[in-house]
């Protein structure tokens, strides 16, 4: 389990940790992978599913395997109001993708990942750059320009137990080593922002700040990502400038 303690339900985590094998990266599965995955008996696996399926939250594919049905959005919506973001400073993260003239995210700490809450493409870049939608999807904090932003601005104590035994090489630039990750992260603690130099995504370049609420508490990142050729180190710093500014304003409008 997450918190580390034994489930007092153990049939319902169990049904749980079922619905967790659904993500982006493996967004459809069969009966049978499931019941392997999760080590449980084929029968148990497919009364869990019939479950779900009756009640919407999991729906059958034309090629027989399931995914995710729509009755889970309307648990995305109400997280996603509760949390006060989408009218406080969604206008902030499309300010920043003009200002700097590249896609913008904005991302929420989540264990030992972010987890992206909106992305924003600058508005006369809108036909050139293709869309897509970000909500749920999220990243070990340690590997993307907006994690390392979050992760150096927490208490260095926490650093190691949000850190992978074992990070993830997305690409030859990842820094998998975990010393080499507090290194990298002392530096984005004493510059203000975090550099994400092509190691999430070949040929991408980021750039990421923390973001505070109106008590001082962090709560989120953003950050800013497009091309090596236009991410040039004068448009980092650039870029970096403009979320710093935008961050100062998210923070007089979040206030918890």
């Amino acid at each position: 389990m997450a918190n580390g303690q034994v489930p007092k339900v153990k049939s319902l985590a169990k049904a749980l940790r079922l619905l967790e094998c659904f993500t982006i990266q493996e967004p459809e599965w069969g009966v049978t992978e499931l019941a392997e995955k999760l080590d449980m008996a084929k029968s148990n696996a497919h009364s869990i599913i019939s479950t779900f399926e009756q009640m919407g939250y999991i729906i059958q594919l034309p090629n027989k395997k399931y995914t995710l049905g729509l009755k889970l959005l309307e648990f995305a919506f109400i997280i996603n109001q509760n949390l006060g973001y989408p009218k406080a400073i969604y206008d902030l993260v499309l300010k920043a993708a003009n200002l700097t003239d590249q896609i913008v995210y904005f991302g929420v700490p989540y264990g030992d990942k972010v987890l992206y809450l909106y992305v924003a493409h600058p508005v006369d870049r809108m036909h050139e750059i293709p869309y897509r939608e970000i909500l749920g999807e999220n990243v070990p904090l340690c590997s993307a320009g907006i994690g390392k932003a979050i992760l150096a601005a927490m208490p260095e104590e926490e650093w190691m137990d949000r850190i992978p035994e074992h990070p993830i090489k997305y690409t030859p630039n990842t820094l998998t080593d975990r010393e080499d990750i507090i290194d990298e992260l002392r530096n984005i603690k004493r510059r203000g922002f975090a550099i994400d130099n092509m190691e999430h995504h070949t040929n991408i370049r980021c750039v990421g700040v923390p973001v505070y609420n109106g008590s001082g508490q962090l709560v989120a990142g953003i950050s800013t990502s497009g091309p090596c050729d236009v991410m040039t180190d004068e448009k980092l710093l650039e870029c970096a400038g403009i979320l710093k500014n935008i961050a100062l304003q998210m923070k007089e409008r979040i206030y918890h």
